[in-house]
């Protein structure tokens, strides 16, 4: 093992990079050499609405060959490996993209690296850290956000070296993630070299809690409040209708304030949002329709008992307006029930979860060149 460590690092440096040889031409690198990551785990901490940002725990394989550290296993007695500190090999500068923060794992102070005989060097992973994410909230709390994972490799042309991925068989959080294919990007210009790998990931929200603390709760509250309105025992009276209708919109606007500390503002309501405000507009539109009834109630039964003094010829009829008039049971049933059935029709629609159309093209739709 000693004259195997003297042999690969006696004039080893590891701060020269093996692979400037654009313009040169070495046999070990005629077709160029590929550094590879490997998403084995990733689990999502958080999704930060407001600063569009989701924060991860990511588990990776990052491989590469380093030319400089290759021998023959049968001369060193058939070793075909050995593990040494991370600091004594060179590594690719593979960095996550797209992170404002990034924050390694390190049980110890270094970490080692596989070195096979191939020249072939292994290094697994772990960090912390903060993505980057155009979080859509139109359908919230049943959204569904397309976001990616980004890791370049700065440094090196394409004829030298390129950084690839793949998707390991690691564990994956697959309530929160769905990997989709693996996008490799490659820019290359005479001053700047850059190749990146990209993980496109779904980010699903779990809806329970707004299902059963947000949603049901204001469909009881808009229930409540319309039967107030048309059975309550002050639904006669303009002051009572309005003490009702105020009392529930004002529920409503609890609701409305956890909604604004929840999901960051854009130009659309939210699914939930467009839920509580049609309660609301139905709210206002039921005390208004309960108000004209009334008054119109009143002005048919005050006509009719005057054509009922004056006209005999349509007696009959004016006997039924007045009737209407007289009693209010027949228009409040029905009034309860088509207002009743369009909060039932806002419960449904809300209810209704979308379909996932995918944003894969739209996210890749730049230009750049796919390998």
């Amino acid at each position: 093992m000693k004259k195997l460590q003297d042999k690969l690092f006696k004039n080893y440096d590891s701060t020269i990079n093996p692979y400037a040889t654009r313009f040169t031409n070495f046999t070990w690198n005629s077709k160029g050499s590929f550094a590879s990551v490997t998403l084995m785990r990733s689990r999502l901490l958080s999704v930060q609405e407001k600063e569009q940002q989701f924060s991860t725990a990511t588990g990776v394989i990052i491989e590469w060959t380093d030319p400089r550290l290759t021998w023959n296993a049968s001369q060193f007695g058939g070793i075909n490996h050995l593990y040494m500190r991370r600091g004594r090999v060179w590594m690719p500068e593979i960095v996550p993209c797209e992170a404002t923060a990034v924050t390694p794992v390190a049980l110890f102070e270094t970490t080692n690296v596989k070195i096979w005989s191939t020249g072939q060097v292994i290094m697994l992973s772990y960090f912390f850290a903060t993505h980057n994410c155009k979080i859509n909230a139109d359908n919230f709390p049943f959204d569904i956000n397309h976001c990616m994972l980004c890791f370049a490799l700065s440094g090196n042309y394409g004829e030298e070296l390129m950084l690839r991925g793949f998707i390991g068989t690691g564990e994956f959080d697959y309530e929160a993630f769905r990997a989709k294919p693996v996008l490799s990007v490659s820019y290359f210009n005479d001053e700047a070299a850059l190749s990146s790998v990209f993980y496109h990931m779904v980010i699903t929200r779990q809806p329970q809690f707004w299902v059963c603390l947000i949603i049901l709760p204001t469909f009881f509250i808009g229930m409540l409040v319309l039967i107030g309105i048309f059975f309550g025992e002050d639904s006669h009276s303009l002051n009572g209708l309005v003490e009702v209708g105020l009392t529930g919109m004002m529920s409503l606007t609890v609701i409305v304030g956890i909604l604004n500390d929840s999901i960051a503002k854009s130009k659309d309501l939210s699914a939930l949002g467009r839920f509580v405000f049609y309660d609301i507009i139905i709210v206002v539109v039921a005390i208004i329709v309960i108000l004209f009834t009334q008054k119109l109630r009143r002005r048919l039964k005050k006509v009719s008992e005057q054509k009922l003094k004056c006209d005999q010829s349509s007696r009959a009829l004016w006997q039924y307006i007045r009737r209407y008039g007289a009693s209010s049971e027949i228009s409040r049933y029905t009034l309860f029930f088509i207002f009743f059935a369009l909060h039932l029709i806002n419960l449904i629609m809300m209810l209704i979860r979308p379909e996932d159309t995918g944003a894969f093209e739209s996210l890749t739709s730049f230009n750049a060149t796919y390998s």
